[in-house]
């Protein structure tokens, strides 16, 4: 079995848009083909319609998936669902929670625009016995407050795992820049931004090329536990002919366990 550390991959999917220039049926095989290949153990997916997680979930047939609509918590809205390795991973717990002052029930939180839930699993590595809280998310991209609100709540429920003795692990679309506000406040403790932990870094800075091919911010982000020692990341370029999403997938390897 491979020695390697713990590959974390987040990937916003995009949702499907009929009138989008590239529709989900066209884009589905290379998201797909493009997971295959990064081979994650963990993945967070974002803007999955419900049957944009079913196709994940029949076509990554190594994952167990977890995931709820945003809307109701059941099957309604996008998703952002997690994967990881069945057998590397044993699920011990799922849940989910929405970014507001209520996290428990379907809501809106402060002056976002929609409602934005985060997925989240507890998983025991069959290989170090670690047990790994891996979280997935996707922060509203139109208000600040609401962005900076689910940073200080995904970092206070991501401290409360690691004073469980869990390695708290976040991924998501935070819809904004390196050393922003909510940047800021997630990497203040006890999560660091992978990019900057890393020992090799691949790839463009920026994640987000709007279906052009021109490379924009860096909005997309994988967060482990402070001073656990991240061997790589990447940021995976874009392709020629039909893009796989208007987002690049991300993806980094930390050491756990022995």
């Amino acid at each position: 079995m491979s020695s390697r550390g713990v590959r974390t991959c987040t990937f916003n999917v995009r949702y499907d848009e009929p009138a989008d220039e590239h529709p989900w049926d066209e884009r589905k095989s290379r998201v797909l083909e493009a997971l295959d290949r990064i081979d994650p153990d963990l993945v967070g997916c974002q803007e999955a319609l419900p049957h944009q997680y079913d196709d994940l979930q029949a076509g990554l047939e190594a994952y167990d998936w977890h995931g709820v609509g945003r809307r109701n918590g059941e099957r309604d809205g996008e998703f952002v669902p997690v994967g990881w390795r069945s057998d590397r991973f044993e699920c011990l717990e799922s849940g989910a929670f929405w970014l507001s002052a209520t996290p428990t029930e379907p809501s809106v939180g402060w002056d976002a625009a929609l409602p934005r839930v985060a997925t989240w699993v507890r998983l025991r590595d069959r290989r170090s016995a670690d047990t790994v809280w891996f979280c997935n998310t996707h922060l509203d991209h139109r208000g600040e407050r609401a962005r900076l609100g689910s940073a200080r709540l995904l970092r206070r429920r991501a401290n409360e795992r690691l004073e469980e003795g869990e390695l708290p692990v976040v991924t998501g679309d935070a819809n904004c820049t390196a050393g922003s506000p909510p940047h800021r406040t997630l990497t203040a403790g006890p999560l660091e931004d992978a990019r900057r932990a890393a020992s090799e870094v691949a790839g463009p800075a920026g994640t987000f090329h709007g279906f052009d091919g021109s490379v924009g911010n860096r909005i997309d982000y994988v967060f482990v536990p402070s001073g656990v020692p991240v061997t790589s990341y990447r940021a995976v370029e874009p392709t020629e002919g039909v893009p796989r999403s208007d987002h690049l997938p991300v993806y980094t390897e930390f050491e756990s366990g022995d």
